[in-house]
């Protein structure tokens, strides 16, 4: 620094000794101080637009030259944020070659999408299973290249559903199941994967379950009837008789096993279409759910409320499934006598929720991940209760194929509320019948 000072001070120095020299020898000042001003400024501007030139072509390290004056001060503060800019680029690249190599070594498509959908890079997985072309297809929207309903909507709202299942546009014997993931700020990444064998498996599992649940439906129905026969007995002995009500009910559990693996070989099937269903009444619903469960709890201990001319579009056997599942599930571990709320409500955003709150022990935090799995039996004051353990899988995979969300809240000690999002698309109103509260009174 010391230097470059000491540099413009020379150059003022000579400046002023041209001034006395041209003062004495012209005999005008003014002429004098008009040529060495006029000088240095122009050495000066003559450093400037070399200085310029230099930031114009690009201020490459390779081009730098030296200035001892105060220009200097600027090219070397711009040489060494060049240099270390270069040093990040080259990083950068290095990351971005790694990356590509690592994302293209991927045996799912991935396709990076802006906030377009345009597509700004895809791997070669992409190219033969969504029938996407590289360079060709780049800068593309990807809606235009893959003409799908269903992923144009998913695209729309990618956080309404956790991932979705097309045929593959390259082969429409592939099934594809798409998850899109957000990538960066106004990015996102695509992932598709071909499912096909897993697909194909999970039918033939289901079919195998569906079959042998239906094989073994008939002879249980033999050993029920025997069963029912030999209480008609007489001279059975008190350990006999216990026998055969231990007989009774094990045939009673394995009736409830083989009918919850019916149901849920059933909802496993398909993921609905948005317009695809009957179109039901949550008031006939709910009344026919009531008449399932009158068995089970009077009706006193469930308060029901929900609103008139509220219709679904669904499946109603699964949709009362859900319904009677949940209910079910609620009396079996509330606390006896405790009262049960049921309804269906109406929320902001325009979705039917139908919710099942009880006074029971509560769930373990740790539970909650796994308690819809199926036969899944939970803590020690759960696995007291008979029971299938498919109730609430069922509940599951018949929410997820109405495109429905499933949420559980729990707290031990304090109860549980179990609760079924439907989606918009899937809620109808009558505008015929007036809007009004139902309670258990009405039933």
């Amino acid at each position: 620094m010391a230097n470059i000072w000491s540099t413009e001070a020379w150059a003022l120095a000579i400046a002023g000794i041209a001034l006395l020299l041209i003062g004495f020898v012209s005999g005008s000042w003014f002429i004098a101080s008009l040529a060495t001003c006029g000088f240095y400024i122009g050495w000066l501007y003559y450093r400037l637009l070399k200085l310029e030139h230099w930031i114009r072509s690009g201020a490459r390290t390779s081009e730098v030259y030296e200035d001892n004056g105060f220009v200097g001060i600027i090219i070397r503060q711009l040489y060494d944020q060049k240099k270390s800019q270069n040093r990040r680029k080259r990083r950068t690249k290095q990351l971005l070659r790694r990356l590509n190599r690592n994302i293209s070594a991927l045996p799912d498509a991935t396709v990076l999408l802006n906030r377009e959908l345009q597509i700004e890079w895809c791997n070669q997985p992409a190219l033969y299973l969504l029938n996407l072309r590289s360079p060709q297809d780049l800068g593309n929207k990807i809606v235009n290249l893959i003409r799908d309903p269903e992923l144009q909507t998913y695209l729309t709202n990618p956080g309404s559903r956790q991932y979705i299942e097309i045929e593959s546009p390259a082969d429409p014997g592939i099934s594809v199941q798409i998850k899109v993931v957000a990538f960066g700020g106004n990015q996102s990444l695509l992932i598709a994967r071909n499912i096909s064998d897993q697909k194909q498996f999970q039918d033939s599992l289901k079919n195998f379950v569906a079959n042998a649940s239906h094989e073994l439906k008939s002879p249980l129905t033999v050993i029920a009837g025997h069963l029912e026969m030999l209480e008609d007995e007489r001279g059975l002995s008190e350990t006999g008789l216990r026998s055969l009500q231990t007989a009774q009910r094990q045939t009673e559990r394995m009736k409830e096993l083989i009918e919850g693996l019916l149901l849920l070989s059933q909802v496993e099937s398909h993921r609905l279409e948005p317009g695809e269903g009957d179109r039901i009444s949550i008031t006939e619903l709910m009344l026919n759910v009531i008449a399932a469960l009158e068995k089970y709890a009077a009706r006193e201990q469930l308060r029901l409320s929900h609103p008139e001319g509220l219709f679904l579009l669904g499946i109603g056997i699964e949709i009362e499934g859900i319904c009677i599942n949940l209910v079910e599930n609620a009396i079996k571990y509330a606390n006896p006598g405790a009262p049960i709320d049921v309804s269906w409500e109406e929320s902001p955003n325009g979705e039917f929720v139908f919710s099942v709150r009880d006074q029971g022990p509560g769930i373990e935090k740790q539970e909650l991940p796994n308690i819809t799995k199926r036969y899944y039996r939970g803590s020690r004051s759960r696995a007291d209760t008979s029971g299938s353990g498919l109730g609430l899988a069922i509940v599951q995979h018949a929410a997820n194929k109405h495109g429905a969300s499933f949420d559980i809240e729990s707290s031990v000690g304090e109860g549980s509320c179990f609760s079924v999002s439907f989606p918009t698309y899937r809620c109808l109103h009558d505008t015929r019948e007036v809007a009004a509260v139902v309670t258990h009174a009405d039933y």
